[in-house]
């Protein structure tokens, strides 16, 4: 497990005491800025611009570290969501204005905003006509374009930002499943795509959704890899587990801080 500098312990301690629910909409808001990307910072400052402590928490926000910072927004998504309805919907609403206010996205911008409406209160399930003790290979072929459709969105950040990586990692995950000749074609998803496969993915048992991340992280992660993943990866593996409500491989999960509740 990763541990935190004296700097990002300071500044956990500080965000810890934010509870008040404008602070932490603007500790959650800042965690999807991006540096290069002023119109995001632009969006932040209106939405945030009645909390008067908010410059002072974007700027703890921005000490935490790739190690530091997922599991952060983890807190947040669980502390908010307990909040009323009108404000886990206004949070959305102020979410979804700063993820939109720069073009082209970021790859990670879907998942991040999906795990945010899951948490608050947004979470579709679909019917998968499958055994719960399905091998994944066994899958109807329905299935297996949500995991090809998935996986090909995954490979925009995994195992790197090399496209060339990344189709490679979709080609090495699906294979263990398919034939060669049957595995689809990398292709982009569009997001009606990504989000008809998420809905798929996170209608499969409890038994088969692990089976998924697994694959999809020992892929990533081959025997004899030197170092961890790059952050982004890391980053989008571990919020797919969150999506998909499975626990975090212990490879993947010793890259991070344990940030525990105050």
């Amino acid at each position: 497990m990763a541990l935190p500098t004296t700097d990002e312990a300071d500044a956990l301690a500080r965000l810890d005491r934010v509870h008040g629910p404008g602070g932490m909409k603007a500790a959650l808001l800042a965690m999807l800025l991006v540096p290069d990307q002023p119109g995001r910072i632009r969006a932040w400052r209106e939405e945030t611009s009645l909390v008067g402590e908010a410059e002072t928490i974007r700027t703890d926000v921005e000490r935490l570290g790739a190690t530091v910072r997922l599991p952060w927004f983890e807190l947040l998504l669980a502390r908010l969501g307990g909040t009323p309805l009108h404000d886990r919907q206004e949070l959305l609403r102020a979410a979804r204005r700063v993820l939109t206010a720069a073009h082209p996205g970021l790859p990670i911008d879907r998942l991040l905003w999906l795990a945010m409406r899951r948490h608050f209160g947004e979470n579709p399930y679909a019917l998968v006509h499958a055994p719960a003790e399905a091998e994944i290979a066994q899958l109807p072929p329905a299935d297996m374009r949500h995991v090809a459709d998935y996986t090909a969105h995954l490979a925009r950040m995994v195992p790197s930002d090399d496209p060339a990586a990344g189709q490679r990692w979709y080609a090495a995950v699906l294979g263990r499943w398919l034939a060669p000749a049957a595995i689809p074609a990398w292709h982009r998803p569009d997001v009606d795509a990504f989000v008809h496969a998420l809905t798929g993915l996170q209608a499969l048992s409890w038994m088969q959704r692990p089976q998924l991340v697994r694959a999809w992280v020992a892929e990533a992660l081959p025997t004899g890899r030197p170092g961890p993943l790059p952050p982004a990866a890391a980053d989008a593996l571990r919020l797919t587990c969150l999506l998909l409500d499975t626990p975090i491989p212990p490879e993947l999960a010793r890259q991070y801080v344990e940030v525990n509740p105050g």
